[in-house]
């Protein structure tokens, strides 16, 4: 077991620094499934009833044991490597909302995030052609039809560059050419324009940000799709290794346990009880039960292994893909909006990988001991 760990952690010294913190680095730590040959020998030697002597294999203790080492490590370098820059893009990130940076509002008094949170609300009223007495009056939830219509033709003034609710109602009634000469006259005309052109660059970034979200959206749906897809596949193999046993192995395994419960041996056996007999019957039913479930494992083990294999597989190949996408359209809109909430893009092919670490450990759990002889039966 030393040489396990000892070989681990030299590998992990030759990677140069940047190297140890990608994905595939962190699939690579991972120990090797025990193959199915290991597992069944495993089995047997934990439930032979009629053997004595302690079991020669501890694969899935070795196993775990590797596991555990990889695992701790992994945590460190990424505590080493990938945390601090990762904290560093978060603390550099802007608040949405304002143009400080989360580093700065961490740093700041009770008394000025309380500030900054008013300047905000401010701001964005502001923009959108409103007060905060405006607010307030939204708020108290006591507006009336005309105060409504009001705040709503202040905000389309705003967005507009000075076109109202009454304007809109003006020229509902006047011809093509009276509309012109009524913008032109009212200046409705120059300031409308000024502020299309003006907003054209806003308008062109927000577009940007809207594909970028609705991509990042549609991702998030396939990732969660994946995800599904490779835990599904180890949840299915111990479905069908109940279907199996039930279809195969049911039978007999109620028949050779009915006869291991007749035939036990009482504490004090009643005179003229034949002991040996008794005790030979109950070998040959707990013999019975024993290879009929040796050959039930030997028949599900390569099923779930395969499984845990290709759950496993779904991470490498497809999941880290998509994550790896998911990273890059975050970069595009951090550098986009500079938002702290777009900051953290490096952590996410590692989601993959992590996956792919953890889902190793269920080759522990092949065992289905739970779901054949379920409490309440």
């Amino acid at each position: 077991m030393k040489k396990i760990i000892i070989t681990l952690f030299a590998l992990a010294m030759m990677l140069p620094t940047k190297a140890q913190m990608t994905p595939e680095a962190v699939m690579g730590m991972t120990p090797d499934l025990p193959s199915t040959a290991a597992l069944l020998n495993y089995w047997k030697e934990r439930n032979d009833p009629l053997r004595d002597e302690a079991p020669d294999s501890y694969i899935l203790d070795e196993f775990r044991e590797a596991w555990n080492a990889a695992n701790d490590q992994i945590q460190d370098m990424q505590a080493k490597t990938l945390a601090p820059g990762m904290q560093r893009n978060a603390m550099a990130g802007k608040v949405a909302g304002t143009n400080k940076t989360a580093g700065e509002v961490a740093n700041m008094s009770e008394a000025e995030a309380k500030a900054l949170a008013m300047s905000t609300m401010q701001g964005r009223l502001s923009s959108m052609g409103l007060s905060q007495a405006d607010f307030a009056k939204l708020q108290s939830s006591n507006l009336s039809d005309e105060e409504a219509m009001a705040m709503a033709s202040k905000v389309m003034a705003k967005q507009t560059g000075g076109l109202t609710a009454k304007d809109i109602e003006a020229m509902s009634h006047m011809t093509d050419e009276e509309r012109a000469a009524f913008m032109q006259e009212s200046g409705l005309g120059e300031s409308m324009t000024a502020k299309m052109n003006a907003d054209k660059g806003k308008r062109a970034s927000s577009q940007k940000q809207y594909q970028l979200v609705t991509e990042l959206t549609s991702l998030g749906q396939k990732e969660l799709s994946l995800q599904q897809k490779a835990i599904g596949m180890i949840e299915s193999a111990r479905k069908e290794g109940v279907a199996l046993f039930d279809r195969k192995y049911r039978k007999a395994d109620e028949r050779f346990r009915a006869e291991i419960a007749a035939n036990q041996i009482p504490e004090k056996p009643e005179p003229g009880f034949d002991v040996e007999a008794a005790l030979a019957r109950l070998r040959a039913a707990e013999s019975g039960w024993f290879n009929n479930m040796s050959r039930f494992y030997a028949e599900y083990i390569p099923m779930y292994r395969d499984a845990v294999a290709g759950a496993m597989d779904c991470c490498r190949a497809q999941l880290l893909p998509v994550k790896r996408q998911h990273k890059e359209v975050m970069e595009n809109l951090y550098a986009l909006t500079q938002s702290a909430e777009y900051a953290l893009s490096d952590s996410i092919p590692f989601e993959a990988s992590s996956m792919y670490f953890e889902l190793s450990e269920k080759i522990t759990e092949f065992e289905l001991e739970d779901e054949l002889y379920p409490v309440n039966e």
